[in-house]
């Protein structure tokens, strides 16, 4: 990223060639908010990984435009695809699980409702959750230097949540009552490391299901278990959910070689 330009996502249909149109809500924000002037350097970011250096050319009450000046793609994003099956947690602090994820490098987000939720939504209540939950995330992802905007899917109900984690090269399950595997090793053991070659673009992905503020119950472990996943211990203390995500995400992460050497 370049020092001093600040970061936006748009949507790849705002690009025109060698110039781009940007939307009303941030044409609004770098006009009266920002107060950016024609000749100031931004940074635009289609969601995909693509990072475009750029100049503002015009600002007025009618249009934000921006000359295009490059194209390049930072390498900000993990060697694997993380993504965080989070179960449901009661107001701020779903937020910051999907705040704090974002900067850490979780690249897709999986609200889950499970058997001890407290937060149980109406689907009108929820669709309003979900704007805002992605919208946490995508400011997220401009202040930390995010490349790719990582997804806020739509809620699932355990047992699907389940069988779409399976499909992943690992696909784990922290849970406070398992001793024997620790996450860490688990990770170790599906080599997933930066390091290690790959054939092809893809990345690795890596599903992690984490309980609500009760926790799963035995049952859910043990279908979790029986579904694939391997349910792992994140060590000796009992976390709270948000912060057993945040501890999970980070401790896959180190073990990928994806937090720094």
């Amino acid at each position: 990223m370049s020092v001093g330009a600040r970061s936006f996502f748009v949507d790849s249909s705002c690009f025109h060639g060698e110039r781009a149109i940007l939307p009303p809500l941030l044409a609004r924000q770098i006009r009266s908010v920002l107060r950016l002037r024609p000749g100031d350097s931004i940074e635009l970011l289609d969601g995909s990984g693509a990072l475009y250096e750029a100049r503002l050319s015009e600002v007025t009450a009618d249009v934000v435009a921006a000359e295009l000046l490059g194209r390049r793609e930072p390498a900000t994003e993990p060697s694997v695809r993380l993504d965080l099956y989070q179960a449901l947690l009661k107001g701020e602090k779903m937020e910051l699980v999907l705040q704090k994820g974002t900067e850490i490098g979780v690249s897709r987000f999986v609200p889950v409702l499970s058997e001890r939720c407290i937060s149980r939504p109406a689907v009108s209540e929820l669709e309003r959750r979900l704007e805002r939950w992605r919208t946490i995330v995508r400011e997220a992802a401009e202040q930390s230097g995010r490349a790719a905007l990582p997804e806020v899917a739509p809620l699932h109900r355990f047992t699907g949540a389940c069988k779409e984690a399976v499909s992943a090269e690992l696909a784990m399950m922290a849970w406070e009552e398992e001793h024997a595997r620790w996450i860490g090793g688990a990770v170790r053991m599906a080599n997933l490391s930066a390091d290690q070659p790959r054939q092809g673009a893809a990345r690795p992905r890596v599903a992690l299901l984490i309980g609500p503020e009760g926790g799963f119950s035995t049952r859910e472990a043990r279908e979790a278990g029986e579904a694939g996943l391997k349910v792992v211990s994140l060590g000796p203390r009992i976390l709270r959910a948000e912060t057993a995500a945040l501890v999970a995400a980070t401790l896959v992460l180190c073990e990928t070689g994806d937090m720094g050497r």
